[in-house]
């Protein structure tokens, strides 16, 4: 009998730990996260108010220089992910623009911007004329935009709106050429003649 009694108490004690463990892991639980619930590292290094230059080995009067307010990157996928971008392409013939909100590109490859994109273009000469003209040649406006650095092109399936010298045109859709410096859109293309006013003016 006595040893069916320090049995029941043996027991009794054991569940009593048992229960205290079971609170103790409990309450613990509460106040540290589940590591398995932590999101995971969406990149492996970044850097602020970054810049990167590119100069063509074989043509270096061509260069490409890219700003960023922030440059996340992720080795495992390849992926890079920009805020507010500053791409600048200079060329023997013009020096083109490229700004947006956020921007990201995979392996290294056509970047995607998004978010405001605002292309505007000076003639060279123009930057270096003694008249000193900074007004852009071309300027072009949408929402999202690729810009594929081999191919030397844009593409975008948005609204645009591209202002040049003397008019202004919309339309849906775009595929440019860099190098040629021609712009083409591709659906529901509407132009607008805007006269300078020193040509409205101007007497004979």
């Amino acid at each position: 009998m006595r040893l069916s009694t320090l049995r029941i108490s043996i027991f009794i004690l054991a569940l009593g730990f048992v229960a205290l463990w079971a609170i103790n892991q409990k309450e613990h639980a509460t106040l540290t996260p589940n590591l398995t619930d932590k999101p995971l590292e969406l990149y492996h290094w970044s850097a602020t108010q970054s810049t990167t230059w590119e100069i063509s080995r074989d043509q270096p009067e061509k260069q490409t220089a890219m700003q960023a307010a922030t440059w996340h990157y992720n080795e495992t996928t390849k992926l890079s992910q920009f805020t507010h971008p500053i791409i600048t392409l200079t060329s023997p013939k013009a020096v083109t623009i490229i700004r947006s909100q956020t921007g990201k590109t995979l392996n290294d490859e056509a970047i995607q911007l998004s978010g405001d994109v605002q292309i505007t273009q000076y003639a060279l000469d123009s930057l270096t004329d003694n008249t000193k003209n900074t007004n852009p040649s071309t300027t072009l406006n949408t929402q999202t935009l690729t810009y594929n650095a081999n191919q030397a092109e844009l593409l975008s399936r948005d609204t645009i709106t591209l202002t040049q010298t003397g008019s202004v045109t919309t339309g849906v859709g775009l595929h440019a050429d860099l190098e040629s410096g021609q712009y083409q859109l591709m659906s529901n293309v509407k132009s607008t003649y805007q006269p300078n006013k020193t040509d409205e003016f101007s007497t004979p």
